[in-house]
């Protein structure tokens, strides 16, 4: 898949192309529906999803707005639906033309788009003050076909980032992952803790939470965590460690259960939370800890049965 940081770039390419229009964060069963029909009926073009390096939100808004994914995660998730190219256009250059303007320029013009796949609520234009029936009309006059997709629901309302956002900071972990379509990760190189995990026979590979993401809630969740090719069930802790040595900001902290390789300290791994099971709380001792963790470390196998 070719990466563009630019629509212009593309342009240089002069190929025809059918376009997935969205900034598509966390790249959900909703996104997936519509860059997956996008690369599915290209026919002789190339399939094309056309998205934003920052959140417009953010931009329009003028505040920085949590993210369910970073521009490298959604790389990888629309490079395994099968799109031919990626650009991680500047929002700032689009953001004050005309909805006409937009097809006209961008999507006829420069990315010589012969059909283009929305979902059902994308809106666009100065102030999105456009929406699919909009461009609907517009691509008629452009000779551009449009398909736009119905909305998927889960549990009687539609599937949104907003939704798994929300879901992601209830602890309602698994809702969030089957509307993503996978499982909400923490990922990053592994750093050293307080060390106290080896003192109560229960070492953890800790993860500093990166604030560009949505923040899940505080608790210990039932987790699987993949270091390079290889996976393990864990007991993973977001919190901010109230018991010992308080952190001004939460870390991931995993226990793994059957790990017993080399050193982790620096080794980039992934942590797939898959089941909230407590808040966190503090302890009134060290022994009190170490015997929750146990008891967390009990349902946990209970819960993936093994």
């Amino acid at each position: 898949m070719q990466i563009y940081h630019r629509v212009s770039d593309f342009e240089k390419s002069s190929c025809k192309s059918s376009v997935a229009l969205g900034f598509f964060d966390g790249v959900h069963i909703g996104h997936q529906n519509v860059i997956k029909k996008c690369a599915d009926e290209k026919g002789a073009n190339l399939s094309v999803v056309l998205t934003f390096e920052k959140s417009p939100a953010s931009i329009l808004e003028k505040n920085k707005k949590v993210l369910l994914t970073l521009n490298e995660q959604k790389q990888k998730i629309i490079q395994n639906i099968g799109a031919d190219a990626l650009i991680f256009a500047d929002f700032s250059t689009v953001k004050d033309m005309s909805a006409e303007d937009f097809v006209k320029i961008i999507l006829k013009e420069k990315l010589k788009a012969q059909k283009v796949y929305c979902g059902f609520n994308y809106h666009f234009g100065k102030n999105a003050g456009a929406d699919t029936k909009s461009l609907i009309s517009l691509c008629e006059k452009y000779d551009i076909k449009v398909h736009v997709s119905e909305k998927i629901v889960y549990k009687g309302l539609p599937v949104s980032s907003t939704r798994i956002r929300n879901s992601i900071a209830e602890g309602c972990i698994e809702d969030a992952n089957e509307m993503l379509g996978y499982n909400f990760t923490v990922f990053g190189n592994v750093v050293s803790g307080n060390r106290i995990g080896r003192t109560l026979d229960f070492p953890t590979a800790n993860i500093m939470m990166n604030n560009e993401l949505i923040m899940p809630k505080l608790g210990v969740y039932a987790s699987k965590v993949k270091i390079g090719e290889k996976a393990y069930y864990g007991a993973t802790n977001i919190g901010i460690h109230p018991t010992v040595n308080k952190k001004d900001s939460p870390i991931c902290e995993t226990y793994l259960f059957s790990y017993d390789g080399f050193d982790l300290y620096n080794e980039y791994i992934e942590c797939e939370l898959l089941h909230f099971v407590r808040e966190e709380r503090k302890f009134s001792s060290l022994q009190e800890l170490k015997l929750q963790v146990e008891n967390d470390k009990k349902q946990i196998i209970k819960i993936f049965n093994i």
